[in-house]
Order: structure tokens, then sequence, then C-alpha cells
């Protein structure tokens, strides 16, 4: 690193707050990565439509009732797997109270990720190593850090607010891709 460059790392560990919204924000995004169509049913879909088109143009009568029925069961199965099923999580999401994150500094240091959180009077600290981290996403808003400690899963949501001169999200992704390897879209 020149003289002509920042500090990459952290002097001073910054407070890490992630309100309500951003963590069903991201909850939400991430359940929407999850929630794609399979292939296979593309195909199912695909053909059910072609043999519903083929029997209305080459059946007359009252039978093509059966291959109009067809078709909207592919349009409603689309419908409420797009719209039904984000509702549904919406909903119960809302069930569930986000759990509140307030007191802890995280800081960039060339061996990971530092937290410190006041307890009482003592104050503790803990480290995630890059080599903890096992994926991790980038999107517009936010960067999530998917990592494991000692059989402990865990994860950070770090808002693109912290990306300062204290917290570089630049060093983050600099290790992160040296380590891990590049990120994962949602």
């Amino acid at each position: 690193m020149t003289a002509k460059n920042i500090y990459a790392y952290t002097l001073q560990p910054v407070p890490y707050e992630v309100s309500e919204a951003e963590q069903r924000h991201a909850q939400l995004l991430i359940w929407r990565s999850t929630n794609k169509i399979g292939t296979k049913a593309w195909a199912i879909m695909g053909v059910v439509i072609a043999l519903a088109l083929l029997g209305i143009v080459f059946i007359k009568n009252y039978s093509t009732i059966l291959f109009w029925i067809m078709i909207a069961c592919v349009v409603i199965y689309l419908l409420i797997r797009k719209f039904g099923l984000e509702w549904y999580v919406k909903r119960k999401m809302n069930e569930f109270p986000a759990q509140e994150i307030k007191g802890i500094k995280l800081g960039v240091q060339p061996h990971g990720i530092v937290m410190r959180q006041q307890m009482g009077v003592q104050e503790g600290v803990g480290a995630i190593s890059w080599k903890d981290i096992y994926e991790w996403y980038d999107t517009p808003d936010f960067m999530l850090l998917n990592f494991k400690v000692k059989e402990q899963q865990g994860a950070y949501i770090l808002p693109k607010r912290m990306n300062t001169k204290n917290f570089s999200f630049e060093t983050i992704r600099k290790h992160l891709k040296e380590v891990v390897g590049t990120a994962k879209t949602l």
C-alpha cells in the first residue's frame, strides 16, 4: 500500500447497528433468491401449455373446456408462486421479532473482521477470520457474509452505509476474493 492510499484497516471499530427494516429487506432478498422456479417445472408448464393449445386448436365443442382449465391452472400456479408465497413469507417474518443489533462495533483487520461488544463492565472481543467465511453476497444495498466458527453458523449483514474510511468495503472484498472467491448473487 502506498502513502497516497488511505490505511485499509480499521484503527477504531465502527458501530454495527442494523435496523429491523434492513434485516427484513435482507431476509426477503435471500428468500427471493431461493424461490426460483426450476428448469423441470418450466418444462412441465411448457408441455402442459403446448398440449392445451393443441387441444384447443384441434378439438371442437365442449371438450375444449379441459384445455382452458389446464391453461388456467398453469397461470394460477405462477401467480401463487410469484405473489402468494411472497405475501405468506412476509406475514410469517412479521410474526417473529427481528433480533436487535446494538452495542456492537466491527473493525477490519488483516486476519479478519473483529467484533467488540460491551457486556456490563467488560468488553468482549471476537474475530471472524477470512477463512471462516464460506460464502458472501454483494448487493446494491448490503454485503452479506456467512461464516462458521466452532461448528456455529452466523452471518453479518453489512449495510452499504457502513462503507467508510474506518470500515473499507474494498478491503473486505479484496480479502474475500483472495480467500473465499467471488461474490455470489442474490
